[in-house]
């Protein structure tokens, strides 16, 4: 039976770990991974943050990628296209693809790796854990759940729907000081009002509380 996995991984010896380690406030999130060549595939990501210029320089100068472009903007964010390089230290993509994995998510933010992934099995994706921690890139297991949707992760009291705004919103630092974006910018990523991400967020608040402190 198939499973899902959230984890976390390093950045260091990963595509794009130049570009991360000249302006590491920067959050990405992978779009699509594509390959013909499967040790350089291509990537479709957007980049948010306060200095997304600085980052698009970066980019330019990052000996693990090349071809790197520009594709657009939007809300803030800068879309790119790259294709991995030669120097790359790391490159994950043939080792999933081999075992049959679907890549779901793949976000940076706070000096790591967030992934989301589906492997065929749990012995595919015990494979995949040996081969991260071979490669020092390291495999932080956050939760785990079956195509049922068994999980064993701890219980934490969130529905989806308010996991899911409490994830986005800390991807796109609202919760910083100063906050990056508003309920407005969070709602129309997530194709809710603004109201609804404000309820969800405070109902969510509760139930963290009645779980955790209470």
């Amino acid at each position: 039976m198939s499973v899902i996995v959230e984890f976390e991984t390093e950045c260091s010896r990963l595509p794009l770990a130049e570009a991360i380690a000249a302006v590491p406030e920067v959050r990405l999130e992978i779009e699509r991974e594509t390959a013909t060549i499967p040790t350089m595939p291509n990537l479709f990501f957007w980049a948010a943050g306060e200095d997304l210029e600085a980052f698009a320089a970066a980019l330019e100068r990052d000996g693990t990628i090349r071809e790197v472009r520009r594709l657009s903007e939007a809300g803030g964010r800068m879309l790119f296209y790259a294709q991995v390089g030669e120097n790359a230290e790391v490159v994950p993509y043939p080792e999933w693809v081999r075992l049959g994995a679907e890549a779901l998510s793949g976000r940076y933010y706070a000096g790591r790796w967030h992934n989301r992934m589906r492997f065929p099995d749990r012995e595919s994706l015990g494979e995949y854990r040996e081969f991260c921690e071979d490669s020092a890139i390291g495999f932080s297991l956050h939760r785990l759940y079956d195509a049922e949707g068994e999980t064993t992760a701890p219980h934490d009291g969130l529905t989806d729907e308010q996991r899911e705004v409490f994830r986005v919103a800390y991807e796109r630092g609202f919760f910083e000081i100063p906050r990056q974006v508003t309920l407005t910018e969070l709602g129309a990523e997530l194709d809710i009002s603004n109201q609804s991400v404000s309820e969800r967020l405070h109902r969510g608040y509760a139930r963290l509380v009645e779980e955790f402190v209470l």
